[in-house]
């Protein structure tokens, strides 16, 4: 599709009027960079484009969806609005985002380097059409100087018109009698004599010379302005005091020095009329300085779901893009810590305030060494960095990567970080992100509700109020900050000795879990708080507490550095200990009465019994479970402080920043984002795939190879007759699928169900002919799937044959919303083959789903937009919500086969419940639009089967004419050695390397509209 034309700028506007597409042989020349330090390197091809007025630069040309990202991206960023970006994996999201990003930076610079340009203009012109009247508030104003200062005195202003007066002063001297004085030229600095004398001379004000006509405005070189020149101006003249002359220069600085009181000057005289030597324009001038020129440069922020993710998109960015800037990445100290002994430690936090108190970190001393490495400095070839970076360039200088990376943080125009840095209050508090005015990109999105509504969160055990209370018991002992301490135990040990309380009535239970809900029948959520002492005055008094704790331990520590004087670990709270107390006062400020979010909490007191007993250690540190006591069932109580409401957090986010978007492949359905998370989105983008359509098949099953529907609901996934026909149907499509395959299905349970059956129908067996099975590993464990990983890798590396795809290959199970969904690359050989069974809703009878979608029925009526909580935004009712969060996961597993544009598979959805348009609606557009339903599994086979054959001869084709381009032709027959040479032998003659140039670099410039898309 061919893009648009916009306004192209000046210098191309021959060019791109003959269509719209220029390429031009890029001239060599330095980087170039701004004010800010965002450079272009010359290192990476790049083509120009146009988008919304500003100049992008990207590695290649770039794909219809990725010039509608970045479309809809800066004009959001122009406008200070929100939007939401879906475009599939493979589509180069990240990179357009990437280079929209910066390349609106950088423009932002621009744009305020011109404006201020243009104000100190227009400040030029004022002064030299109106120096008398300046010259005579400068004397009144010195007429008040021993008068009491008024109240309303406008002391920058008069400093201002003070110095531009004495710059006057010696801007200008008095014309002599003499003709050669008459005929000097003003602009000619004179050098003032040492004999000059230092008391302040009489002044006299000197009338304009008549004689000489006013043609030329030396202010605004505009001879049809109607100013003065400077032979005619109006000057000062300082008896006895040899003149001096400047530059106009000299005249201005001061006046843009403090331009904000200059300009409001101006502006009030503007209100009477324009002033002199000034047009309309001008004015309008000011009044955009004065509005947008003190807005600082907004930071970039770009968070995603996890590390890895994160270290990709630095990749990317270093890779792939011509931009170079200072930039930083936060991770946590378990990423980057150098302590050997920090590995073999979970609570790695606690163990590092404890050697930072006890001056056992050498590491730590030595950060603003790393911090200050010229690897990481502009040009360097860390500028751009990840955690691997650091750590390991902390371990070559000796310093701490987490320090350093905090350090480097401050002054970074990009911070990469996982998005739950951004999300979480505290998180974002304690490592020091600032979100206002800056430009927030999330990417993987797609889960950003639950997140937030975890952020705004609380879940606390017995244990660990118990454990808060012993240490304070220690602190009080030793009498220190007795009153502070002794309200923290209080709070602490009552909250513990709720929870075990057996008067507990529970409302929900299960074989593992017992649970009981505020607000109830019996008391509102408010009259819970008031029971267990919970008022706001307590709250309010707990605060305090906690904020001179908190001071106390970061004073003390200050001084254990000015006096190498180590601190006890016992005499303070613990790291754990301080952070649920913070975390525990701001839930309780947002769900205690009054507070605007106070109906949007939920309480729980649940008993659960549990194997692994997590926070034993009273040091705060988690004990690794041994075999004995991982046998050993323990009951834990948890106090739960549930928000209902992902606004409670990110409409915060929404309000601080500039800008915030929200990104993932898979964002559909899109309709509940603005009103749960409480914030506006100018627009949602929705971006086709890449991939040709002829590269993918995706294909609804409605029926097994029985010609039963397949319907995988709660009452049917247990029927012999459902599992063996999903049995028969998952090994139908391994025998034709090649390489790699995925099953996903809704839960573990019925994974082992399945698994089960099938030993004992053959299935298992059968599907074992056409490929090795994986199962994805349940728990959770990074080390159980890395493994798991490696070996699904190798077994179709080693049956990844030279002439195309295998037949024979392997297939993964795995669940909606595991790892194996969630962001692994599944490119290529790796996957050929998705398969869906059934739709993942969430558990039906969980208690935070329960309450959930009770909270949203209640807030989806029209009378709940007025209900007194401060919620204008109406919610989807229940039942939505519960129906997104499933479609969500769903989509979220279908791309896993298609990673870039050269890439193809096959989607197979195994429900007959996709056929319902409702739901066919909710898939991601670039899917939607070219499902095919099949009511039978033999015709869906034979298409399926015809499908791969097209695919795997294309591959074999394309394999074929690679190797006859690479292949050599064959050397000739090698001649029989010649007769060894005789005398002495000759010198070698040695070939010198001529490096090949270099290649010429072509430009693109692309002109777009705000109003395309190009999807």
């Amino acid at each position: 599709m061919e893009p648009t034309k916009g306004s192209p700028s000046p210098v191309d506007r021959s060019s791109a009027a003959a269509g719209g597409y220029t390429k031009r042989p890029a001239v060599a020349k330095p980087s170039q960079s701004d004010a800010a330090g965002i450079r272009l390197t010359e290192t990476v091809p790049y083509h120009e484009l146009y988008i919304g007025g500003v100049q992008v630069h990207f590695p290649f040309q770039p794909y219809p969806s990725q010039l509608g990202m970045m479309n809809h991206m800066i004009r959001a960023l122009n406008r200070k609005q929100n939007v939401m970006i879906e475009s599939p994996t493979g589509s180069g999201k990240s990179l357009a985002l990437l280079c929209a990003s910066l390349a609106w930076s950088r423009n932002f610079t621009s744009k305020q380097r011109q404006l201020r340009a243009n104000m100190e203009a227009v400040i030029r012109k004022y002064c030299r059409h109106n120096q008398a009247a300046i010259a005579r508030l400068h004397d009144a104003s010195r007429l008040k100087d021993d008068r009491p200062a008024s109240p309303n005195k406008d002391s920058d202003l008069e400093i201002v018109i003070d110095g531009l007066a004495a710059s006057i002063e010696l801007e200008e001297h008095v014309l002599s009698d003499d003709e050669d004085d008459a005929d000097a030229d003003p602009a000619t600095p004179v050098a003032v004599p040492s004999g000059t004398p230092s008391s302040q001379p009489e002044r006299t004000v000197a009338s304009p010379t008549p004689s000489t006509p006013a043609s030329y405005c030396t202010a605004c070189t505009s001879p049809a302005c109607g100013g003065t020149t400077a032979t005619t101006s109006n000057v000062v003249q300082q008896k006895g005091a040899q003149p001096a002359a400047v530059s106009l220069e000299s005249l201005v600085l001061m006046a843009v020095t403090i331009w904000k009181p200059t300009v409001d000057h101006i502006l009030r005289a503007a209100n009477a009329g324009v002033p002199a030597g000034l047009t309309s324009a001008d004015i309008e001038v000011l009044k955009e300085a004065r509005e947008n020129l003190d807005v600082p440069k907004p930071r970039i922020y770009f968070g995603s779901r996890t590390h890895r993710q994160v270290a990709q998109l630095v990749d990317e960015l270093r890779r792939k893009t011509p931009y170079r800037l200072r930039t930083a990445m936060l991770g946590s100290r378990s990423q980057t810590c150098l302590l050997n002994e920090a590995s073999e430690v979970d609570a790695v936090d606690e163990m590092c305030r404890d050697l930072l108190d006890s001056s056992g970190c050498s590491f730590f001393s030595r950060t603003q060494k790393l911090a200050g490495s010229h690897h990481l400095q502009a040009g360097g070839e860390l500028e751009i960095w990840d955690l691997e970076d650091i750590v390991e360039l902390g371990r070559k200088v000796g310093g701490c990567p987490y320090y350093a990376a905090r350090s480097l943080a401050e002054s970074a125009e990009l911070t990469f970080c996982p998005y739950n840095y951004i999300v979480d209050p505290s998180i974002r508090s304690a490592v020091g992100v600032n979100l206002h005015n800056s430009i927030v990109i999330l990417d993987e999105a797609h889960n950003i509700e639950g997140v937030a509504r975890e952020a705004g969160s609380l879940e606390i055990t017995d244990l660990q109020l118990v454990r808060m209370a012993k240490e304070c018991a220690k602190i009080i002992e030793l009498m220190i900050m007795v009153r502070q301490h002794t309200l923290v135990m209080s709070v602490a040990q009552t909250l513990a000795d709720w929870l075990r309380s057996s008067d507990m009535v529970y409302e929900f239970s299960d074989h593992e879990k017992q649970t009981a809900v505020w607000p109830n029948d019996g008391a509102s959520l408010g009259e819970l708080l008031d029971s267990l002492s919970l008022t706001p005055a307590l709250i309010a008094a707990l605060d305090r507490a906690y904020v001179e704790i908190d001071a106390d331990i970061k004073s003390r520590r200050a001084e254990k550095n000015r006096t190498v004087l180590d601190l006890e670990p016992d005499v303070q709270l613990s790291l754990g200990a301080m952070r649920n107390v913070q975390r525990l006062l701001w839930v309780l400020k947002c769900a205690m009465p009054g507070s605007k979010y106070s109906g949007d909490y939920r309480a729980a007191a649940s008993r659960a019994a549990v194997r692994a007993l997590p926070d034993a250690r009273p040091s705060g540190r988690r004990r690794r479970p041994s075999s004995r006591s991982s046998e050993q069932a323990m009951v834990v109580n948890t106090l739960a402080l549930w928000s209902m409401n992902p606004g409670v957090v990110f409409s915060e986010i929404a309000e601080e920043a500039r800008s915030v978007v929200l990104t993932s492949g898979t964002l559909s359905p899109v309709g509940s984002y603005a009103s749960e998370l409480q914030a506006e989105f100018a627009s949602t983008l929705e971006a086709n795939h890449v991939i040709d359509p002829q590269r993918f098949m995706a294909m609804v099953v409605e029926c097994g190879p029985s010609g039963q529907p397949v319907v995988a609901k709660h009452s049917t996934v247990s029927l012999m007759s459902f599992q063996d026909d999903v049995g028969a149907a998952v090994v139908a499509i391994a025998a034709q699928s090649p390489d790699g395959m995925l099953v996903f299905a809704p839960s573990y349970a019925l994974l082992s169900s399945l698994f089960a059956r099938w030993e004992t129908t053959g299935h298992m067996d059968a599907l074992k002919q056409s490929k090795e099975v994986f199962l994805e590993p349940p728990g959770g464990s990074s080390d159980a799937f890395a493994k798991m990983m490696t070996r699904f890798q190798e077994t179709l590396a080693r049956k990844q044959g030279e002439q195309g795809p295998a037949t024979r290959g392997a297939v993964l199970f795995a669940v909606y919303r595991g790892k194996v969904s969630e962001g692994i690359d599944f490119a290529d050989q790796l996957c050929r083959t998705v398969v869906n069974i059934g739709i993942p809703y969430p558990a039906f009878k969980d208690v935070q789903v329960i309450l959930k979608r009770e909270y949203n029925d209640s807030r989806s009526r029209p009378a709940a937009a007025d209900d007194g909580t401060g919620h204008a935004e109406r919610l989807v009712s229940g039942g939505e919500w519960y129906e997104t969060q499933a479609f969500r996961a769903l989509n979220q597993a279908l791309g896993r086969c298609l990673r870039h544009k050269d890439d193809w598979g096959a989607i197979v959805m195994l429900e007959a419940r996709f056929a319902i348009p409702r739901n066919a609606a909710r898939l991601s557009k670039w899917i939607r639009s070219y499902i095919r339903e099949y009511d039978s599994f033999d015709d869906a086979m034979r298409n399926l089967r015809g499908f791969y054959a097209t695919r795997i001869a294309s591959d074999k084709a394309a394999l074929a004419s690679v190797k006859q381009v690479a292949d050599p032709p064959a050397d000739p027959p090698a001649e029989p050695p010649a007769d060894p040479p005789t005398g002495p032998p000759a010198k070698r003659r040695t070939r010198q390397r001529v490096k090949p140039p270099a290649k010429p670099r072509t430009t693109t410039s692309i002109y777009i509209s705000d109003d395309d898309d190009f999807v």
